[in-house]
């Protein structure tokens, strides 16, 4: 930061372009952003992990002042192991399953899928809807009407289908590693510029805003990320304890989708249906209470506590910039989009500050 004020403070005074200027401008950024269109998703992630590593990474730079860009390889590589790891383990562990799936499959098509033994023992429902589940899929019949189109040829090209996503991702990957070794090895030139040109045009307010928005990125993606581990690996110990099948798979599946609001309430749900189907009724219910537990807590206390006060935002601006940018722009949009609600907040209160208050003689 010293090294961004100091350029500021020894470059030339600022002079805003004259218009022709800044049509050109606008021109040419807009063309940029139309060629680069297929490759902002890729770029937004690499800033937005650049920005959350980038305290650890000066730490580092400080041991090792002439490593820098060695360092923005190590760095990158590690934050791809961090995403490999887990996903390759999720791919293993469904491999694993998929023969006994296939096998579940197949014996519901021939026999049907048998109620649990507690349905009809609920009190006033229980007996009608055993009744409706043996006449829809408990039986040979139904199961087959419901599952024949179903196949093992239907999950083989489903798979592929998933393969060549997979596939397609990866190239994206590869390019946000790429921009990321890049941002981290030319961080502290692109932040003393960035802040140059806020102040020029800006004034004051501008660098100021830089360094808030900044904040707002990293504590949002630290924040976010460290409080879903959290929450994932203690539901995680919660699905060993329970029985539920693959626990390491659903725990990491637990992690992914507690990033999404509300994400994570579908995996501990699903995993406490899975338990009440298989006559593990008292289980399913004591596993649900406890991630939803453990999802309030981490939502409402320790996330908040963690972020701090570098996102100020209102629960329905939050709501609406988290699942907005997931819509726009993907997962990558769960950062971007409570960031950008926050630039929107501040430059609201800047605004609202230069409106000049009326004095008492103006009233009277």
């Amino acid at each position: 930061m010293a090294a961004v004020r100091s350029a500021i403070h020894l470059s030339p005074l600022f002079r805003f372009p004259e218009p022709p200027l800044i049509w050109l401008t606008v021109v040419i950024v807009a063309l940029s952003l139309w060629v680069a269109s297929e490759f902002l998703t890729p770029i937004a992630w690499a800033a937005v992990l650049a920005i959350a590593q980038w305290p650890l990474f000066v730490r580092a730079l400080s041991r090792f002042p002439n490593r820098g860009g060695l360092l923005a390889v190590g760095f990158t590589l590690a934050t791809a192991l961090l995403v490999i790891f887990p996903l390759s383990l999720a791919a293993v562990s469904l491999a694993q399953e998929s023969d006994a799936a296939l096998a579940w499959l197949s014996h519901a098509q021939q026999f049907g899928i048998q109620p649990p033994v507690w349905l009809p023992g609920l009190p006033l429902v229980g007996t009608r809807i055993a009744q409706y589940w043996q006449q829809h899929i408990g039986n040979p019949q139904a199961a087959h009407a419901l599952l024949g189109t179903v196949s093992a040829a239907s999950v083989i090209g489903w798979t592929r289908s998933i393969g060549a996503e997979v596939a397609k991702e990866s190239a994206v990957f590869l390019v946000t590693l790429l921009a990321l070794v890049s941002l981290l090895a030319r961080g502290t030139q692109i932040a003393a510029k960035t802040r140059l040109i806020a102040v020029g045009m800006f004034g004051e307010f501008g660098g100021e805003f830089v360094e808030r928005i900044t904040a707002a990125a990293r504590a949002t993606v630290n924040g976010t990320i460290l409080v879903s581990v959290v929450e994932g690996a203690v539901i995680g110990v919660g699905y060993a304890i329970a029985g539920v099948p693959q626990p390491l798979l659903f725990a990491t599946f637990t992690i992914v989708l507690a990033l999404i609001p509300f994400g994570a309430w579908a995996a501990f749900g699903l995993a406490s249906l899975i338990l009440v189907g298989t006559d593990h009724v008292l289980a399913g219910a004591i596993l649900f209470a406890f991630g939803a537990m453990v999802m309030t807590i981490g939502d409402n206390f320790i996330q908040p506590s963690v972020i701090g006060s570098a996102v100020e935002l209102p629960f329905l601006m939050a709501l609406v910039g988290a699942f907005g940018g997931l819509a726009v722009m993907g997962l990558v949009g769960l950062f971007v989009g409570p960031v950008i609600m926050a630039a929107l907040l501040l430059m609201a209160k800047e605004w609202i500050e230069r409106i000049p208050v009326p004095s008492s003689k103006s009233v009277h």
